[in-house]
């Protein structure tokens, strides 16, 4: 991100540049960016500005309307209204004119939180630790808001900062010989004696500061004219400096909260309504900082989506895009379970991927939204989710505040700590590290006001409709017969022994005829529309190599003949074959190149970790290290990779469990941000994808526009603890959109039955995992834990778990879901209304249930 930098009076002298009217702001950026020399500081861009000085005072005022909206700004504190013009319902960006709450923190009464690096440069502790401004209390309570107005809305500029003279200007220890000469000489005997007064001479001769900081420092305030005094005699009278002043701080070790600080950073921040919907944007190139304390995180309206302080037990719900989607209800009582917390898109896999995470709650659909007894708000992170994180709090847990909220941090540049394993005497010994390459582009949210009477059923068909209008997503009618979505494991790596000494080996799960065996099987039952995923058929099988030389079948599985009969036989049948592979990640014991694999910020080649759940560590000993693909290197990576398997396989198929899970990032040379790397990866997709039909495992949102299929869609929440309810909310946005299988049913579980209830309940097709030989001899590979695979144990079930499916889809395939109902809120009851009047009962309980007068057994449902 490119940064224009604020000027410290104190520190630097202004070297004479003259920024062009003409430039914009990004011109007068780039300009920053060519200067060759550092002390050549950029002129401050918007402390030249004109503002709209008719926005004044404490009154609400109209900047924006449209036919159902307004949009009004209270001058004084900030603060963004959005009104629903027909009921005279509003909520407001932040809680500044609550009269709700007694009193208010600065983060309630704030739009803007701006976290930054800070410490000392010379201690070479730039990233060691960081720092915040709120924008109330460094900005709104100063009078250090400024107002443009816009099209249909207003720009703010908070002027976050306090330049005001503190304890931490003055050496909190300092030698004798530097008192004497940069302060003592220069003073009569009475000034001499006023700073004797504030400072104590110890034996050793050294100066002690005796008031600000330290044990003693909260009885030993300054007043503002007192410290006005002392300064005038460090500063004026004397002749110390402020870079004597960093000197002292670094040869006598302070910490670097304790370094003075004149820093002053501009945020623009833009709200306007397009149409009846509001739209916030900050442009990160606009924001201004000093080099030495570049932008770590922004929090973006934290205030904005929250619960009634008055009401103790207010009807609605926070909606969360965890797994399928979840619901934590605004009177939630979990308050040990403390709150949400989740990164988009799995976030950055290159920072702290070595931190234990007992659960993966990435979110692969950028948006959020909140029910409340008044309204409903749904949010779209149009820019910047590859960034974001989400934070959702139930009443009283967050500095037991009484109410609910959900907010957005959108991480500008990463940082990393990584400890060293050692002990000192300090305690272990830690180093930090950021980034480069940051993110430089706009952070835009779009609200939508849905009313009163709705909920997370309008948020998804508001959803789905905003993604047809983008182009994400079409309507397609679905396919006649049911498809019937199975996975077929190929190879896999096993230790072999030879006279008792191991070796190397791979093994044989389901062959290509013993595949087409399978499909013979399950066709004669009345199974149709196979979409076969086979997984581990190329480049070492299921614990895949690199595809950059070559891709060639694993060994073991028949050879071209035998695939070429298996082909021959599926497409007489119309079934479709996927062979599943890594794109975006490749197993190899021998590592990537150092070009083609990813380098994380600490410079070691980049992993994704397994998780030992028993030891809450990460396994480093892992047989198969699982490398990322350079972001750099991915569209040759995959180009080459798509030539050599349409000329082996003869497919235009292919199904991918990693292609677009994730963003690739990479901290070696050629450094690749999220948002480069978002950018990279549409490119190379787009291209990989031309010509090609694919079919990806739960990816986000932005692939669906490359996807004849999707797979492995979840069907409930991650199972943290703090969500109250799982709803089928990307099956909503997906339906009537394109063809979606669930999770496998049977790979990690036996409860085969209520698995297909949930896909059911999600519009979703079943799938199954199957292998041809016995399960048993996954003991000892990385596929252990599939247990229930084995074809013989399901060969005589298919058709019936086939049959009780298309039951289902022949009653709703020309219709969507219209309503969705979690009875008395209880999470095992619902009931699902469907666009042609059908309804689904589902009973996930251990006893019979009556819903809407219709009675479902225990562990069952019912169409009518």
């Amino acid at each position: 991100m490119r940064k224009l930098r604020v000027l410290s009076l104190s520190l630097i002298t202004v070297l004479g540049l003259t920024l062009l009217c003409s430039f914009g702001l990004k011109d007068a950026a780039a300009a920053d960016d060519t200067a060759a020399a550092d002390t050549a500081e950029t002129p401050n861009y918007w402390e030249n500005q004109t503002y709209d000085t008719s926005l004044t005072g404490s009154e609400f005022v109209e900047v924006g309307r449209s036919d159902k909206m307004q949009l009004l700004l209270n001058p004084s504190t900030g603060t963004i209204r959005w009104l629903d013009t027909a009921t005279g319902i509003y909520q407001d960006t932040n809680m500044a004119n609550d009269e709700g709450l007694a009193s208010k923190t600065n983060a309630e009464q704030s739009d803007v939180i701006v976290r930054y690096f800070s410490g000392s440069k010379n201690a070479n502790k730039l990233y060691w630790n960081t720092s915040q401004y709120d924008s109330y209390s460094m900005a709104a309570s100063r009078g250090q808001l400024y107002y443009q107005k816009l099209d249909n809305g207003v720009r703010i500029v908070y002027l976050l900062g306090d330049d005001s003279t503190t304890y931490k200007n003055f050496p909190p220890r300092i030698s004798d010989e530097r008192m004497q000469e940069y302060v003592m000489q220069y003073l009569d005997v009475s000034q001499q004696e006023i700073l004797k007064s504030r400072y104590t001479q110890l034996s050793s001769g050294d100066w002690i500061r005796g008031f600000g900081g330290g044990e003693n420092g909260a009885q030993n305030r300054l007043g503002t004219m007192a410290m006005e005094e002392i300064y005038n005699i460090f500063y004026v009278i004397g002749k110390y400096t402020d870079e004597l002043l960093q000197e002292d701080l670094q040869t006598w070790e302070a910490k670097p909260e304790d370094y003075p600080s004149n820093l002053k950073l501009y945020v623009p921040v833009e709200y306007y309504l397009d149409g009846d919907e509001l739209v916030v944007n900050v442009d990160t190139t606009m924001i201004e900082t000093e080099k030495d304390n570049p932008i770590n995180s922004i929090q973006m309206l934290p205030y904005f989506l929250n619960s009634s302080a008055t009401k103790e037990a207010e009807d609605g719900y926070m909606f969360i895009p965890d797994g399928s989607g979840a619901l934590i209800y605004l009177d939630s009582t979990k308050t040990k379970e403390y709150h949400y917390r989740g990164t988009y898109y799995g976030g950055d896999k290159l920072t702290n991927a070595k931190t234990y995470s007992s659960v993966d709650n990435k979110l692969q659909l950028p948006v959020f939204g909140m029910k409340t007894s008044e309204h409903t708000i749904f949010g779209v992170i149009e820019n910047g989710a590859e960034i974001a994180t989400l934070d959702a709090y139930i009443s009283g847990t967050d500095n037991s505040e009484p109410f609910c909220k959900m907010g957005l941090s959108f991480e500008i540049q990463a940082q990393q700590i990584l400890s060293s394993g050692a002990s000192n005497a300090s305690g272990a010994f830690n180093l930090y590290k950021a980034t480069d390459d940051v993110y430089d582009e706009n952070i835009t949210l779009r609200y939508f006001w849905l009313g009163r009477d709705t909920g997370y059923v309008q948020m998804a068909q508001c959803y789905a409709d905003y993604l047809e209008e983008k182009g994400v997503l079409t309507e397609k009618a679905k396919e006649e017969d049911p498809p019937f979505f199975v996975e077929f494991l190929g190879t896999t790596d096993k230790t072999q022994y030879l006279l008792g000494i191991p070796y190397d080996g791979t093994q044989a799960l389901t062959t290509f005829k013993q595949a087409k065996q399978i499909l013979e099987d399950v066709t004669s039952q009345g199974v149709k529309n196979v979409k076969l995923i086979y997984s581990g058929i190329v480049n070492g099988g299921i614990n895949q190599r690199s595809l950059a030389n070559k891709v060639k079948f694993a060994p073991g599985l028949g050879g071209s003949s035998d695939f070429n009969a298996l082909k021959t036989y599926a497409d007489s049948i119309g079934t479709m074959i996927y062979p599943n592979l890594l794109l975006q990640t490749a197993n190899t014991k021998a590592k990537l190149s150092n070009e083609l694999v990813a380098w994380n910020i600490i410079n070691e080649k980049a992993q994704i970790y397994k998780f030992d759940h028993i030891k809450h560590q990460i396994d480093e000993d892992n047989e198969f290290p699982l490398y990322i693909i350079n972001p750099n290197a991915l569209a040759s990576y995959l180009l080459k990779a798509k030539a050599s398997y349409t000329s082996q396989l003869g497919l235009n198929n292919i199904a991918s469990e990693d292609l677009y899970t994730f963003i690739g990032t990479n901290y070696g040379e050629g450094q690749v941000s999220p948002s480069t790397g978002a950018d990279k990866l549409k490119e190379a997709v787009s291209q990989f994808a031309d010509g090609m039909s694919l079919m990806l495992s739960n990816p986000i949102v932005d692939a669906y526009e490359y996807s004849d299929y999707i797979m492995d869609v979840p069907v409930e929440h991650s199972g943290m603890r703090v969500l109250d309810a799982s709803v089928p909310f990307m099956g909503m946005v997906l339906d009537g959109h394109l063809q979606y299988s669930a999770e496998s049913s049977n790979r990690e579980s036996t409860d085969v039955f209520l698995n297909i209830m949930h896909a059911i309940e999600s519009n979703a097709q079943p799938k199954f995992t199957l292998m041809y030989e016995n399960s048993s001899l996954l003991t000892g590979t990385e596929q252990e834990h599939y247990f229930a695979v084995d074809y013989s144990y399901w060969k005589d079930q298919i058709g019936f778990y086939y049959n009780e499916y298309r039951n289902f889809y022949d009653k709703t395939k020309d219709a969507k879901i219209v309503d969705h109902e979690i009875v008395d809120r209880n999470d095992k009851l619902r009931v699902v209304t469907y666009s042609n009047g059908v309804k689904a009962y589902f009973n996930y309980s251990d006893l019979d249930e009556t819903l809407d007068g219709v009675t479902v057994p225990a562990f069952s449902y019912l169409v009518q």
